[in-house]
């Protein structure tokens, strides 16, 4: 089984990075303060707060997709289509901002989105340190209650790690563990994760 990674640089032009970054960035953006960024089980001994705001989930179908839709899902259009990576379903889209944390760990907890196949992509919204790291280990090796274990443990295993750009988006195979990690340097690490089949 291979992650099929995929890597791209300015996936969209410019100004279109430019206009995500303004949006995201802006005084009318609204943050969701989360104590667990990634994990969705209990019994992790350490967290990793941060803010997000979830654009669209497939679950909340009753709810008015938020104004984000309209701006973002062309974005994940392009890289797939660039990426060579069929799209059939949105699943999610949520936004994650980290900022500037002084606590020298690897990466956050490692965690998958959905617990089914799916695929996943990443687009960097500015640049900044925080890298996502990939990890060797699925969900169909590491179930969802052994993850709990395997983090505290830290026997999951580094496969690649990859560094925000502004304009990068990655792609890879959704039953891969994965994390995010925090910036140092910068004041923040904003991202977009897409979730689709």
């Amino acid at each position: 089984m291979s992650m099929n990674l995929v890597e791209i640089d300015d996936t969209i032009p410019v100004a279109y990075q430019n206009q995500i970054h303004a949006e995201l960035t802006s005084n009318r953006m609204a943050w969701f303060f989360q104590e667990e960024s990634g994990r969705r089980v209990s019994n992790v001994e350490t967290t990793y707060s941060g803010f997000s705001h979830t654009v669209f989930h497939i679950n909340d179908a009753s709810v008015a997709p938020s104004p984000m839709t309209a701006l973002l899902l062309p974005l994940l259009f392009v890289f797939c289509e660039k990426a060579l990576i069929p799209f059939n379903t949105l699943l999610r889209i949520r936004i994650g901002l980290f900022p500037r944390t002084m606590i020298d760990v690897p990466h956050h907890n490692p965690h998958v989105d959905f617990y089914q196949a799916h695929q996943n992509a990443l687009y960097y919204v500015n640049d900044s340190d925080g890298d996502t790291v990939l990890f060797n280990e699925t969900y169909e090796d590491v179930g969802k209650e052994e993850s709990v274990a395997y983090t505290r443990d830290g026997k999951f295993t580094v496969a690649r790690r990859i560094s925000p750009k502004k304009g990068r988006m990655i792609g890879f195979d959704g039953r891969y563990y994965h994390a995010s990690m925090h910036p140092m340097k910068h004041a923040s690490r904003i991202a977009i994760a897409f979730s689709f089949l």
